[in-house]
């Protein structure tokens, strides 16, 4: 009975842990914020920032990252699960994105309603776990 009782707790918290994950509404807004960068449709991720976000950046700086990016790294393959990182007190939704020759890491920070107040990308081993 103790031994069924402990698997049952077990299996509870490891539950809950993985449905944080599923259920923070920011995962799905990265991963919605990286497939508008796949796609060079810049207007959707302008449209997702952050007010004082958009003062700094225009919709058309955003476009072409992945051309350039392919440019230098080859043919974009795939992506990792996101991670949630502290970024320097901040918390990050982090991607490793993989292209032929290169690894980057996709950093993508919010605000507390869920606007875009940062997207990079930076050299994976900035935010591979060691």
């Amino acid at each position: 009975m103790r031994t069924l009782l402990l698997a049952l707790v077990a299996w509870l918290v490891v539950g809950i842990a993985s449905n944080a994950q599923t259920t923070d509404p920011n995962i799905m807004r990265a991963e919605q914020a990286f497939q508008w960068l796949l796609t060079d449709q810049a207007d959707s991720i302008y449209m997702h920032m952050a007010d004082q976000v958009k003062s700094m950046v225009t919709a058309d700086q955003l476009r072409g990252v992945i051309t350039q990016t392919e440019a230098m790294g080859g043919k974009y393959q795939s992506h990792s699960e996101w991670e949630v990182q502290d970024i320097m007190g901040q918390k990050a939704y982090v991607t490793i994105a993989t292209f032929e020759r290169l690894q980057l890491g996709t950093l993508i920070v919010f605000d507390g309603v869920g606007n875009m107040l940062g997207i990079n990308m930076v050299p994976a081993d900035m935010v591979k776990k060691k």
